[in-house]
């Protein structure tokens, strides 16, 4: 906690309000110090659990860290970004949790949804440009889903060490 004290003097009062215009602007550094090392352990723990989900098909997933106007976002893109992420095929491609707030499941991709051998009950072979290979699809790795609840666990962690610092 900070304290600042001060007189009834114009002299006293101003220094007052460099202290806080001071106090403020270390305050808004250590909020982005807190977003930025939050995002980037995010941004490692999804590029981690992205590269060990079962996928049959090539894993272009690449993971990054992006400045936003508010603080950072991490940030998932590839063409394997969706099937990973929600699953695919009808034996294995439901059970995100977020599956209907965001419109993905069985059958929603690829383009136009529902098109595809998604609900083949004997699964589907890849072109060799995917990779080949026989597949039933896979389960959704809710990757980014399980990075965001295991940074709300570290929020409190990573602060503590942020704010505590003195420089």
């Amino acid at each position: 906690m900070k304290t600042i004290k001060i007189s009834l003097s114009a002299k006293s009062v101003d220094n007052a309000i460099k202290e806080l215009k001071a106090y403020k602007a270390d305050l808004r550094r250590k909020c982005m110090e807190l977003c930025e090392r939050l995002a980037a352990i995010g941004a490692t723990k999804a590029s981690i659990d992205y590269s060990r989900a079962t996928y049959t098909g090539p894993k272009d997933i690449a993971v990054s860290v992006e400045p936003t106007d508010n603080g950072y976002k991490i940030v998932a893109s590839g063409g394997a970004v969706l099937f990973v992420e929600f699953g695919a095929g009808v034996k294995y491609g439901d059970g995100h949790p977020l599956n209907d707030e965001f419109g993905y499941g069985p059958g929603t991709y690829p383009i136009p949804p529902g098109k595809g051998h998604w609900d083949d009950p004997r699964g589907w072979w890849l072109p060799k440009a995917k990779g080949g290979g026989h597949t039933f699809g896979n389960p959704p790795s809710m990757t980014m889903y399980q990075t965001g609840r295991d940074l709300r666990k570290e929020v409190k962690r990573v602060a503590e060490e942020v704010f505590r610092s003195n420089d």
